[in-house]
C-alpha cells in the first residue's frame, strides 16, 4: 500500500509544514510580547496574555529526545536479531514498546531532577 516512494515524500511535507507552524508560532508570539511592552503594559499582564515559554530546548528536552533516540536505536537493534517476516506487526510494536519505555524512563528521571534542590 505505502512504499518508500510515497512515504518518504509524504513525512517530509508533513515536517516542512510542522516546522514552519512552529516557526510562526513563535515568531508572532515574540512580536505580541513586543508590542504590548511597548505600549507600557505590565510584566504581569504580558505574561497572562501571552503564553507562557516553554524550556524545550533545554536540559529536559535534550534529555527527552536523547534517551527517545537511544530506546529507538536499541529497539532497532533487537528487531534486527529477531525472526520476522516482512510486513509483521512485530517491527512495529517493538519499536513503539521502547520508545514508550524510553518516555516513562524520561519522566521518572525529570521528575527527580526537578524535585532535587538546586
Amino acid at each position: 500500500m505505502f512504499d518508500t516512494e510515497t512515504l518518504v515524500p509524504l513525512g517530509l511535507f508533513i515536517s516542512i509544514v510542522v516546522a514552519l507552524i512552529a516557526v510562526a508560532k513563535i515568531l508572532s508570539d515574540g512580536r505580541t510580547r513586543r508590542r504590548l511592552i511597548e505600549s507600557g503594559v505590565t510584566a504581569e499582564v504580558a505574561r497572562a496574555v501571552t503564553p507562557e515559554i516553554r524550556d524545550d530546548l533545554g536540559i529536559y528536552g535534550a534529555l527527552k529526545w536523547g534517551i527517545i533516540v537511544l530506546s529507538a536505536g536499541l529497539a532497532l537493534v533487537v528487531i534486527q536479531f529477531l525472526p520476522y517476516k516482512d510486513n509483521s506487526p512485530i517491527v512495529p510494536g517493538i519499536l513503539l514498546v521502547f520508545v514508550g519505555v524510553g518516555l516513562l524512563v524520561y519522566w521518572a528521571s525529570a521528575g527527580r531532577i526537578s524535585r532535587r534542590p538546586h
